[in-house]
Parts: structure tokens; sequence; C-alpha cells
């Protein structure tokens, strides 16, 4: 097996939601060591929500809460509590990065802000994501994917023409902020390795998706507003009686048609920008009578005449299979894809299947499902899907044993006094057992004020 790029480096994980899990998902396929803090009555909200429905409906088998955090560790700690406090302070001077995605505030009032982690370790890069970013008037509003999304414009570029925004249906902002901040943080580490400095590292998650509307921008900045008041464009190239399309090439057919099974994915797109391209179109069709009328003579034609054109390509897809549609026009030259359904990009795929992008694994709780892994491939270093997941507390007390270096009774006490919390608590130790425990563990203990 090949080394793990970031293997040896500790990562204390503060995130919660999408956005900030992504990012310690993405250090841990690299080999980091990540170590998620969490506590059971203030639990991640993605616990609570999108359960199978073939499983128990417990916080450690939310599907959405596994699918974004594999391969961590899971510490159960009462941040708020002065013994769990002093427990963090302990773990984050061990550890090489902070990461964080609360509201801006929150870990400044647990005492746990970038000079306090700088008194414990000061060379610690400490990542914090929020929606706006911790400085500037917005500081303090809260935000979800979605809020950030239609703030810096991306909703406004959704929809079809003479329609509201649509939406993007899922929180796109919270993937593309947590692999933009996990550029930063390596960028931080790349700085550590030259300089011996550690940093503060502050992403607002608005401010990632600009990039998203490009276009719009460079359109106000050169145009000014309202230069595209009829919305974004639907599936076709150009629309009856539009000379351009906007998106810089013109053709017909251009579309999705329907094709045998009748179902919502059951569609094939076809793309035709050229004559060459129409020829060999009209070749696989058989050569129809229709096909060599004036109507449909020029691209010019086809355009104009794309609703009738479009019916007729219909007739000749609606009985066969997408995947045969999609074949034989490729072999023509013709531009072709089959339309698939998310079910068919997981288990159908033959060029995901080729890259490895799906794993079969293991659900202590799920069983065995099927789980994405990375969207890069490293030759020397490559990134791993780790078939673990945290769930609450489960390596609670090997944190405080193995990195804390605590002895039984100090770990005993932690958990008596709700300080810490473990998946199963031990019943009442005598004293031999103790003494077992002790003899067992390591000789020099770091105690943690209480």
């Amino acid at each position: 097996m090949s080394a793990s790029a970031l293997s040896g480096l500790r990562v204390v994980d503060f995130s919660w939601s999408v956005a900030g899990p992504t990012i310690t998902t993405l250090l841990a396929a690299a080999g980091a060591e990540v170590i998620r803090v969490e506590w059971p009555e203030h639990p991640d909200p993605m616990r609570a929500v999108m359960w199978a429905v073939d499983a128990p409906q417990t916080p450690d088998s939310a599907c959405f809460f596994n699918y974004v955090n594999p391969g961590k560790k899971a510490f159960a700690v009462n941040a708020r509590n002065p013994r769990g406090r002093a427990l963090l302070e302990s773990l984050i001077s061990s550890a090489d990065l902070v990461v964080e995605s609360f509201s801006a505030g929150v870990m400044e009032r647990w005492g746990l802000g970038y000079g306090r982690l700088r008194e414990l370790r000061e060379d610690i890069i400490y990542l914090s994501l929020s929606g706006f970013g911790h400085s500037g008037r917005y500081t303090t509003y809260d935000t979800w994917g979605p809020t950030a999304q239609a703030f810096n414009g991306i909703t406004a570029l959704s929809g079809i023409p003479g329609a509201p925004p649509a939406g993007w249906g899922f929180s796109y902002m919270d993937l593309s902020a947590g692999y933009m901040s996990t550029v930063a943080l390596l960028a931080a580490l790349h700085h550590r390795d030259e300089t011996g400095e550690g940093q503060y590292v502050d992403v607002a998650q608005v401010e990632t998706g600009l990039s998203m509307g490009g276009s719009s921008f460079l359109a106000a900045s050169v145009a000014g507003p309202g230069t595209r008041p009829d919305g974004p464009p639907g599936n076709r190239a150009t629309w009856p009686g539009s000379a351009t399309s906007g998106r810089g090439e013109t053709g017909a057919p251009y579309n999705l048609y329907p094709t045998r099974g009748g179902g919502r994915f059951d569609h094939c797109a076809i793309t035709v920008l050229d004559d060459a391209q129409w020829r060999a179109f009209v070749h696989t069709l058989g050569d129809p009578d229709w096909a060599r009328t004036r109507r449909f003579g020029t691209a010019a034609a086809r355009v104009a005449n794309q609703d009738e054109l479009d019916r007729r390509v219909a007739e000749w897809t609606l009985p066969q299979d997408k995947y045969a549609v999609m074949e034989r026009l490729q072999d023509a030259g013709v531009p072709a894809g089959a339309l698939q359904s998310f079910s068919e990009i997981l288990e159908r795929d033959p060029q995901l299947d080729h890259r490895g992008v799906f794993a079969t694994a293991e659900h202590p709780l799920l069983g065995e499902r099927r789980w994405e892994t990375f969207p890069a491939l490293l030759s020397a270093t490559p990134l791993r899907f780790h078939p673990t997941w945290p769930s609450l507390g489960k390596d609670s007390e090997h944190v405080l044993r193995d990195l804390l270096s605590l002895g039984p009774r100090e770990i005993a006490s932690l958990l008596d006094a709700d300080v810490v919390r473990a998946p199963e608590r031990p019943g009442p130790d005598d004293d031999a057992e103790t003494a077992s425990l002790e003899a067992a563990a390591p000789a020099a203990v770091a105690e943690v004020p209480s």
C-alpha cells in the first residue's frame, strides 16, 4: 500500500452539518487522524434526518450523516463543562489542525478562540467556516447552504424561461465551501512546513460560491443590469425566433427525447450542430422521407422548425432503449447521452465503475451499502475510503487513555460525572479489576485538572 499524504497529522474536528464535515472527511481520506468532538445533548442535526427505511432510526444510523463523516473517530465531551474544556485543551495541544463550522463567536464563547489555541500550541492551524466569515457587518448572520446560494446569486441562475428561479434542490454550497476550505488548509500546512508558523484560516461560505456565477458577474460588469431578462435557457440550444443561443452553439435537434419505458429518466439527449452530424443522424434513422424536406434542409430551417423536428425524433427514440440510442448515435459520430437516474449512476455507469468512484462497505447499523469515494486519483498517495464511522462517543475512552494518557480512575471519574460519554458505561469496578487496569495503563499519566 502506498503512503498516505497526511499520515501523522492530527485534526480536532468541531464541524457539523455538511460543509465542515466535508473538509475533515477529505483530510481523513488523505490519512489524517480526525477526532470528531460532539456532545449527545447537542448533536449534529444531520443525525436526526434521512434514515434508511430498512435500518433502525438512531443518531448513529442517519444516512446523510454517515455519508459525510467516514473515517473519523468520535469523542463525546461536554465543552461547556470546565473539566470537559480542560480535556479539549489538552487534546488541542497535541493537534496540528482545528476545524470548526459553527456560527461566528461560538468557539470564543467556549474560551477556545484562536488566541487561546495559540497559547496551547503556537503553530496550530485553526480554520473557521461560517456563512459570511468572522469579520464584517454580516458576521452574526446565520446561513445554511441554500441561503448562501441565494445571497451570492447562484439560485437566480436556475429555473426555466418565464418561471421563477427553481433553486438547486441540494446545498451545493456546502460541498463547494468544503472543497475550497480544504485547499486553504493545505496551503496553511505548506506554509507551516516552510516557516514553522501556524495561522488562522477564515472562510466565508457565501464567498466560495461567487465564482460559480462568473458569466453573470461578467455580464453585469460589462453590460450592466438587466442583461438576461428572460431568465436561463431551457434544454434547447436556441428557441424559435432567437438568433443566438447565449452559450456558444446552435443546433437542432438539441433536446432530451423519450425512450422505451416511459419513466422520468427514460430519455436520451441528442445534439446535432452541423450538416455532417445531421447527415449521420438521418442515416442512423434509416433515411426517412421527412428528413429530406426543405423544412429540415438547412441548420437554420431545422432551428426554425424544431417543434416538428422534436416530434419526429421522439417517434424514432420512443420504442428504443436509451442506452441503445446513445450507442447507435455515438457510433455514427452524433453526440448523444442516456439520461441516468441516481441508481443507474450508482450501479450501471461503466466509467464510474472503472475509476472506483463507489465502494461497497459494511456499516454496523445500515448494513452493506455503496459509498461515494473521492473524485481524485493520486498515484503515490491515494485518497482512501475508510469504512468506519463516528458513532456517538465510540472513541472517547481511546482518546482519554491513548491520546491524553489518563489512567482508569480518572477516566471512570469523567464518565461518572457525565463530562465524557462512551457507548457502553462499565459496571462498578472492584479493587482487583481497578488494579489490573492501572497495571495495564501507560507509565506516564498526565492528569487533567478538575
